[in-house]
């Protein structure tokens, strides 16, 4: 006699839950174990539904996602609010913070964390992605940003005795660059224009950059 087999039958489908956290954390893939997971402060947890979005981000949701992560898109998300635009800069260092603690296997607050990027724009954006994706904050001493009149887009991060270094590649920054002087051409500097264009493309770059690829990588 074969041993029993319970039947079970599916009675509802919440297709809300099953895209939820469990869900999206598994198809991240292997970075969703080394990071481990965002915990909420003061929010139950980070929303992730397309409709709670703006209208351009909305239907780039899903992908941005399972292409980069539920950390990565957590840390974005958070970027993009404290930084009160989305620009291109903020974007690749929650990227950059986001692949030091992949290499060094370091989760949130691990890291400490000095800067290249200086104290002026566009460049120094890069400071508030590094901040949010590391946990290492200038109110806790634990990222440093020495003025400089020559900035990088590069940092060093330090976990116990090793250190490493991150750059944004060149080809980037000339992409960066090219794409800037388009905007400023055809919608003048800093104009509402301006922002809105830098908001597209910024859009583009967060879902088409692979973290893994616009990097040099040095150990020190």
């Amino acid at each position: 006699m074969e041993p029993y087999a319970p039947v079970f039958q599916l009675v509802a489908w919440d297709r809300a839950a099953a895209r939820a956290y469990t869900y999206l954390a598994m198809l991240a893939g292997p970075a969703a174990e080394i990071l481990g997971g965002r915990t909420a402060v003061v929010m139950k947890h980070y929303p992730d539904q397309p409709h709670l979005f703006q209208e351009d981000l909305c239907p780039l949701v899903p992908t941005i996602i399972l292409s980069h992560g539920l950390e990565e898109w957590q840390t974005t998300v958070l970027t993009n609010e404290l930084h009160r635009h989305l620009g291109f800069y903020s974007i690749l260092g929650v990227k950059m913070g986001i692949r030091a603690r992949e290499l060094l296997s370091a989760s949130l607050d691990e890291l400490a964390v000095e800067s290249a990027a200086g104290l002026t724009p566009p460049m120094s954006c890069l400071n508030d992605g590094l901040q949010v994706a590391t946990g290492a904050s200038l109110g806790r001493g634990t990222i440093r940003v020495p003025p400089t009149n020559s900035p990088v887009a590069a940092a060093v991060f330090t976990k116990g005795t090793r250190k490493l270094w991150l750059r944004v590649k060149d080809e980037i920054k000339e992409r960066i660059r090219t794409d800037t002087q388009r905007a400023i051409q055809q919608h003048g500097n800093l104009t509402p224009e301006y922002f809105k264009e830098v908001r597209r493309l910024s859009l583009h770059y967060w879902g088409e950059m692979n973290r893994g690829e616009i990097f040099e990588a040095r150990f020190e």
